[in-house]
C-alpha cells in the first residue's frame, strides 16, 4: 500500500503523493480513481510531488478526469506546504512545475508563491450574461498557461452557477480546450470570486490562478491596483500582487488535513 495526504488550500483540495510512490502507476488513471467524491477520497485534483535536489521538488498536477494541466496556484501552494512537512525542501523553496519555476515560502500563517508569470489579457469578449435588452457583459480572456474567462458581475450570488459556466467554459472563441470561468464583484475593498473549473466541470471552492488571472482583468478593466484581496466561495482570503520585474505573488493558507493509503489494486 502507498500513503497519500490530503491538503486544502483555501477549500480547494488535493490528494498529495511522492513520485516515488506511484512506480509504475499512471497518474491520471489514479486521479480519476482517487479524486471522486462519491467513490475516492473526495477532492478536486491530484499532484505528484518528486525531489529533485534539496532545494527543489517537482510538481504535476492531475485533474478529477485525469487529465493532466501546466501549474495551478492553490495546488502548489499545498505541495510546497507538502514538502516542509515531509522534511523534503527548507521553508523558502523552489517548484519546478510544467510553466516554469516558483518560489514558495512557506510560513505558519500561509504560503506565498513568486512567479514569473507568462501571462497576458489576451482580448476582450462579450459574454451572455444578464436577462432584458441589455443582456451581456464584458469579460476577459487572460491567457496564463491555462486559459481564464473572467467576467466582473454585479454580484457572485447567482442562480444555476454551473448551468450558467458551462457553455462559457466551452465558448470556441476562448480557444482549444476551453477555459475556467471566473464570476468577480467588487466588496468594498476586496472582490467576491466564484469559479467553474475546466477537468473538475464544476464549481470549486476556491481557486489561485483564477484569482491571479482576475487580478489581470481587474486591472485591465481599470478596477484595481498592485494589490487585490480575493474572497473564495469558502470564505478564505487570497492576496494577489504585481511585483517588480513583471513578477506576481500569490498569497493565502495551505492546511494538512489527514493522511491515507491506497491499496496495490488501485490504477
Amino acid at each position: 500500500m502507498s500513503l497519500f495526504s490530503k491538503y486544502t488550500g483555501a477549500g480547494n483540495d488535493f490528494v498529495i503523493v511522492r513520485g516515488e510512490e506511484l512506480g509504475l502507476r499512471d497518474a491520471g488513471a489514479l486521479a480519476a480513481a482517487l479524486c471522486p467524491r462519491a467513490t475516492g477520497v473526495g477532492v478536486d485534483g491530484l499532484i505528484t510531488v518528486r525531489s529533485l535536489s534539496e532545494e527543489v521538488v517537482r510538481l504535476r498536477f492531475f485533474n478529477r478526469d485525469g487529465s493532466e494541466f501546466a501549474t495551478c496556484g492553490n495546488g502548489s501552494r499545498c505541495a510546497a506546504r507538502y514538502a516542509v512537512d515531509r522534511g523534503l525542501v527548507p521553508p523558502d523553496h523552489i517548484l519546478a512545475t510544467d510553466d516554469g519555476e516558483i518560489l514558495a515560502r512557506v510560513r505558519a500563517d500561509g504560503v506565498a508563491l513568486e512567479y514569473a508569470l507568462d501571462a497576458r489579457v489576451e482580448r476582450e469578449l462579450r459574454v451572455p450574461i444578464g436577462t432584458g435588452p441589455q443582456r451581456g457583459r464584458d469579460a476577459w480572456l487572460v491567457r496564463m498557461g491555462t486559459a481564464h474567462l473572467v467576467v466582473p458581475v454585479p454580484s457572485v450570488d447567482v442562480e444555476d452557477f454551473d448551468d450558467l459556466c458551462r457553455p462559457l467554459r466551452w465558448r470556441e472563441d476562448v480557444g482549444p480546450g476551453g477555459a475556467n470561468v471566473h464570476l468577480v464583484a467588487r466588496d468594498g475593498r476586496a472582490a467576491l470570486i466564484r469559479t467553474f473549473e475546466r477537468g473538475v466541470e464544476g464549481e470549486t471552492l476556491a481557486c489561485g490562478s483564477g484569482c491571479m488571472a482576475a487580478a489581470f482583468a481587474l486591472r485591465a478593466a481599470g478596477e484595481a491596483g498592485d494589490r487585490v484581496e480575493f474572497l473564495a466561495r469558502s470564505g478564505a482570503a487570497l492576496t494577489v500582487e504585481f511585483l517588480e520585474a513583471g513578477r506576481i505573488r500569490l498569497s493565502g493558507p495551505a492546511v494538512f488535513i489527514f493522511d491515507g493509503v491506497f491499496p496495490e489494486a488501485t490504477p
